[in-house]
């Protein structure tokens, strides 16, 4: 799926406009030119300026459709891929802390090769072995605490 320039543009400066709206109401620091609505500021204006410009550029360009549906996304185990990506995100979000991310990240990637074809058991081995290596570099290395879920104890 491809998206027109213009709309991206749009909901860049529609992004823009919210961050700029959203700094007026932080605080001024007294005594200081410079305070925590600066950078949101600029940020939230070069954000719409370049929204402005894609725009521009876009409807300069072409005057296609608005989005455009490549025949690449009409394969079934594409949009199967799709849903289990959302739909088990959001799952794994829901539950995350009593899953945790061991068994809830090997889950959704092991459904992720299922969806893709892949329906042989190393790819179940493949999955947990990236989600623990993932987990352990998380916790003990770079020291975020990631949910152990059921295997509590075991890492």
């Amino acid at each position: 799926m491809k998206l027109h320039d213009s709309l991206i543009g749009l909901l860049l400066i529609a992004f823009g406009g919210w961050v700029l709206w959203q700094a007026q109401s932080f605080p001024a620091m007294p005594g200081q030119m410079i305070g925590p609505s600066t950078f949101p500021t600029l940020l939230g204006g070069l954000c719409a300026l370049g929204g402005l410009l894609l725009v521009w550029q876009g409807r300069r360009i072409s005057r296609d459709e608005l989005v455009c549906i490549h025949e690449g996304w009409r394969i079934g185990s594409r949009v199967a891929c799709v849903a289990v990506a959302v739909f088990g995100t959001l799952l794994l979000g829901v539950t995350f802390e009593t899953v945790g991310f061991p068994v809830g990240g090997t889950l959704l990637l092991s459904a992720l090769f299922y969806a893709a074809g892949l329906h042989r058991a190393r790819w179940i081995a493949v999955s947990a072995i990236f989600v623990l290596t993932v987990h352990l570099v998380m916790t003990r290395l770079l020291y975020v605490p990631l949910p152990s879920g059921f295997v509590k104890g075991l890492l």
